[in-house]
Order: C-alpha cells, then sequence, then structure tokens
C-alpha cells in the first residue's frame, strides 16, 4: 500500500519543505540561516522531482504553488500577525477548490 501512495507522501513532504524555506526566507538574517534555507531548498526539490516521477508534473505543480501560497498567507497570519481580507479567504477556497479537484481528477 505504501509503495502505491509514496508520490503522495514525496508530494505532501514538498509542500511541507516548501513552507519551511518561505519561513526562512522571512527570518533569516545571518549566513548560517541562509546555509539552512539553501539546504531546506534543495531537499524540498528532490521531493518535487520524485513526486512528478509517476503523478502528472502540473497536478504536483498546482498543489505545490497552492499548498505554497496558502501557507505562505496562514504563516503571515499566525507567525507575523498580518490581518487577513475577505478577498483573500475568497482566493484561498479557489486554490484548495482547484486543488481538491485536481487530486480527485488524478485518482
Amino acid at each position: 500500500m505504501f509503495s502505491a501512495n509514496k508520490e503522495w507522501v514525496f508530494v505532501i513532504l514538498t509542500c511541507f519543505f516548501e513552507l519551511c524555506w518561505v519561513f526562512g526566507f522571512t527570518t533569516a538574517s545571518q549566513w548560517w540561516h541562509w546555509v539552512i534555507v539553501i539546504l531546506i531548498i534543495i531537499i524540498d526539490f528532490t521531493f518535487l522531482t520524485n513526486a512528478c516521477k509517476t503523478i502528472p508534473t502540473g497536478t504536483v505543480y498546482a498543489i505545490f504553488s497552492g499548498v505554497g501560497a496558502i501557507g505562505s498567507l496562514v504563516i503571515d497570519m499566525v507567525v507575523f500577525g498580518k490581518e487577513i481580507k475577505l478577498i483573500e479567504i475568497l482566493f484561498v477556497a479557489l486554490i484548495i477548490i482547484g486543488v481538491v479537484q485536481l487530486k480527485r481528477a488524478d485518482s
């Protein structure tokens, strides 16, 4: 069962590491912080490449970028205290709907 879903695990991992380096871009202030960010980006793109081996690249990229956009907004709100606008909630909902539909279309 794991091998059938291994590529989806790669998608989840690439989304997680994407949010890590996005957070790192915002908070890095010393040279060694940037080294860590670069290492996280390399790990992230390794998982992204592995996910694209069997899942259509368009699906993986849509999920990757959607999670990045939503996650960045949530990080800005929760960690950095940014106020969210109603229009942002609407567009985030559209991204979520699109990602869910892509996953359903791939199944």
